[in-house]
């Protein structure tokens, strides 16, 4: 990573240096990105990093998936932010330090999120469906976000794989297609096949455990270029088809064993 122009270099920051990166509103979502994973489970950081607007949303769903007690907590009675941020909400519901009546409490808030978003879609749903192909087709090019995740969806896979090779769709848009089970196995190994997606670390993982990402997509997503606490995570998914899971273990398990010793 070059030099930033207002400091040095934040590849492998020091803990101070996180935590002063993750206080500052100014700082660019690129330098915050890493940092979950370089700290893991560190409560101070986090907490920072879920109160910073500059944090990435996939840095955000890997913290709510993952966080100590205390962190999902605070993340639970932060309500505006699950509700304009709903895939941070379904990330929180598998983090096993949630209690049954915070479960509830967060099914609750996904709940009236997904009321308003079908009441704010309803219209523009109506005016998608009263289109032609090519006026699909141009709004995928030149709509909004709520346009692109519902054409992303279309029963034509031209106008859906026109969404995800559009100019303004965004990585966060992107990330949350990967996790949806909609859309066609063509727009998720599309997603797979440009190198934008496929170098954002979130978008891979959610690509893997999308059950109906094509097995051979999954397979060439560089499953020996994940942690071993993502490998296990695999490893362990039932949703996913059983080569997958069954090559995560494998590379476990060479692991384990250590490097071949030439003879």
């Amino acid at each position: 990573m070059s030099e930033s122009p207002s400091g040095p270099d934040h590849s492998s920051p020091s803990r101070d240096e996180a935590i002063s990166l993750a206080q500052s509103e100014k700082t660019e979502p690129r330098l915050l990105e890493d940092l979950p994973n370089k700290f893991p489970v560190d409560e101070e950081l986090w907490t920072l990093l879920l109160a910073n607007t500059q944090t990435p949303l996939g840095a955000s769903v890997y913290m709510a998936e993952r966080a100590p007690a205390s962190v999902a907590a605070q993340l639970l009675e932060d309500r505006v932010f699950l509700f304009h941020n709903p895939v941070v909400g379904q990330a929180l519901l598998k983090n096993p330090t949630l209690t049954e009546p915070d479960r509830r409490k967060l099914h609750w808030i996904l709940q009236e999120t997904t009321k308003e978003e079908r009441e704010r879609k309803k219209t523009l749903l109506q005016l998608i469906r009263e289109m032609s192909v090519g006026q699909k087709l141009t709004l995928a090019k030149k709509g909004n976000k709520d346009a692109r995740l519902i054409l992303v969806k279309d029963h034509n896979e031209i106008i859906a794989l026109e969404v995800v090779n559009g100019p303004r769709i965004s990585d966060d848009e992107v990330l949350a297609i990967a996790q949806m089970r909609e859309v066609s196995d063509k727009v998720l190994r599309a997603i797979a096949n440009i190198r934008r997606f496929r170098t954002n670390k979130y978008v891979v993982a959610s690509l893997l455990h999308n059950p109906k990402t094509p097995v051979g997509v999954s397979l060439g997503l560089g499953l020996p270029n994940l942690t071993d606490r993502d490998l296990a995570r695999l490893a362990r998914d039932r949703n996913i088809p059983a080569a997958v899971s069954r090559a995560a273990q494998q590379i476990l398990e060479r692991r384990a064993k250590g490097p071949v010793k030439k003879q």
